[in-house]
């Protein structure tokens, strides 16, 4: 396969990449991915997807390393810096993500993915201080403004719905025990672990940044 590769350019190894991964074939995709990262031309998107392979096969520490690489050569892909986010809130490392997701905050109004990341990241910063309802709400606005990533919509309902369930379990407790008990934003975090990878695939083939 070796000889194969080295006859493949860049598109052609991204291509191949995301039909593997549509099958589900991590190894192939593996392959092809850090094949186009090797090399000296190699592209935030190459990085992007190599990360979130990674990330799907749990080995988070080459996931960060990866996403961190693409957003250091495109730092305006909002896509790229909102997972880079994920990836360390989802690592057990809040403060990383709200560092990294700063920006998100700072784009400019008139470009198409300003308003929808800026209340994503609201939303998920909110939830690191366990403010449930105000990043209910904030995740909520992102959903309503984002025309142009349905999968990344999808994803961050899943989040409304799990701060849901969280809340029902901490109330639940709370009545069996006779006592209110603190909210605790871990509890959370392993459940957003569990798509992150799918849903970095998923906002790159279905709605990839301009």
């Amino acid at each position: 396969m070796d000889r194969l590769l080295d006859t493949l350019t860049q598109a052609e190894l991204l291509a191949l990449a995301l039909e593997a991964t549509r099958r589900g074939d991590s190894g192939h995709s593996l392959a092809y991915l850090k094949e186009a990262c090797l090399r000296g031309d190699a592209s935030a998107d190459a990085l992007f997807l190599l990360g979130s392979e990674y990330a799907q096969v749990g080995l988070m520490a080459e996931a960060l390393e990866s996403m961190e690489r693409a957003v250091t050569l495109a730092p305006d892909n909002a896509t790229a810096r909102f997972q880079l986010g994920l990836l360390h809130l989802t690592s057990g490392r809040p403060e990383q993500a709200q560092q990294v997701w700063q920006p998100l905050a700072l784009m400019d109004p008139s470009h198409p993915q300003a308003a929808y990341m800026a209340a994503f990241h609201k939303g998920l910063t909110h939830l690191i201080h366990d403010e449930f309802d105000d990043a209910t709400r904030c995740l909520s606005e992102g959903i309503a403004l984002n025309n142009d990533n349905p999968a990344l919509s999808e994803n961050m309902q899943k989040v409304i719905g799990e701060i849901q369930a969280l809340r029902a379990r901490q109330a639940e407790g709370a009545a069996a025990e006779g006592v209110a008990r603190p909210a605790e934003s871990a509890k959370a975090e392993p459940e957003l672990h569990e798509s992150e990878g799918h849903l970095f695939i998923n906002a790159y083939t279905r709605g990839k940044p301009h």
